[in-house]
């Protein structure tokens, strides 16, 4: 059975989309102008729609040719011991070192996640380790870089987390 919080997540995400979809047909209605009977209002409709689209069309092309060309997202998934619970670790590479990086946790009975580790700064998926010590203790491992936004819980739910930040070797 889907998670319904999960879904209705993806919608939202999606929701600029719909919106220039939405946009999209209305200007083409616009320019048709069908079942309008007055000429001046369906030339006055029709100028609108023409100046809308002059603005609207290069802006969902450049919106669309950057989100064609982001990188996918690369997960890393660990189980508790007794399955009881689930860390993922989401990693997204930006542009110019803009990633991102995300633990979540959920439990097998429950859809909700919880964030116990961010990280906004450059990275990859290999550099954040994941060890379940046992069905309420989870042990993270991060590079430390003061310079960036990085932030561990101590407690999600009913799971301890530990966090281990390791120095970097030049």
């Amino acid at each position: 059975m889907p998670c319904w919080p999960d879904l209705w997540n993806e919608i939202l995400r999606l929701g600029w989309l719909i919106g220039l979809l939405f946009a999209l047909v209305l200007l083409t209605f616009m320019l048709w102008s069908p079942g309008i009977k007055w000429r001046w209002l369906r030339i006055s409709i029709r100028i609108v729609a023409g100046l809308a689209a002059i603005l609207i069309v290069p802006v969902a092309g450049l919106a669309l040719l950057f989100v064609a060309t982001d990188t996918k997202p690369e997960y890393r998934t660990v189980n508790s011991p007794t399955g009881l619970h689930q860390a993922t670790l989401t990693y997204h590479a930006g542009f110019l070192g803009r990633d991102f990086s995300q633990v979540r946790i959920k439990s097998k009975s429950c859809c909700k996640h919880f964030t116990a580790y961010e990280y906004a700064g450059p990275s990859d998926i290999t550099e954040t380790k994941m060890t379940w010590i046992d069905d309420s203790h989870l042990q993270i491992e991060y590079y430390s870089d003061p310079e960036r936004m990085q932030h561990c819980q101590k407690q999600v739910a009913d799971v301890l987390i530990i966090c281990k930040a390791l120095q970097r070797t030049q």
